[in-house]
C-alpha cells in the first residue's frame, strides 16, 4: 500500500470515528432527556375535593383559576367543576357552595 492510500484510509477512519462518537453522544442525550421526563411523570397525583362557599362577586372563572393545578387550563377546571356539581350553566349565586376538585402532587 502506498502512502497516499494509507492517508486516505486514516482520514476515512477518523471521519467514521467522529461520526460514531457524535451518534453515541446524541443517543446518550436523548436517553437522559427521556429518563428526566419520565421521572417527572412518576410524581403521583392525589385528587381531593373541597367545598367552596360562593361570595358576592365570585365567578366560576375566578374559582377555577384559584383552585386549578399549575398545568391545568382554567376552561378544563370549569368543566370539571360543572360536571362534578351537575351544573348546566356557569351561573353561580352568592350563598351557595360548590365542590371543587383539587390535585395534590406527591414526590
Amino acid at each position: 500500500m502506498n502512502q497516499s492510500t494509507q492517508r486516505k484510509m486514516v482520514r476515512k477512519s477518523k471521519m467514521i470515528r467522529e461520526k460514531v462518537f457524535l451518534l453515541l453522544t446524541l443517543a446518550m442525550i436523548i436517553c437522559l432527556g427521556t429518563l428526566a421526563l419520565g421521572a417527572q411523570k412518576d410524581k403521583s397525583r392525589e385528587v381531593y375535593y373541597e367545598k367552596v362557599a360562593i361570595h358576592y362577586g365570585d365567578t366560576l372563572w375566578k374559582i377555577a383559576e384559584t383552585y386549578k393545578s399549575e398545568e391545568q387550563k382554567v376552561e378544563h377546571m370549569i368543566s370539571k367543576i360543572m360536571e362534578l356539581n351537575g351544573m348546566c350553566s356557569e351561573n353561580i349565586r352568592s350563598g351557595e357552595s360548590i365542590i371543587v376538585p383539587m390535585v395534590k402532587v406527591k414526590g
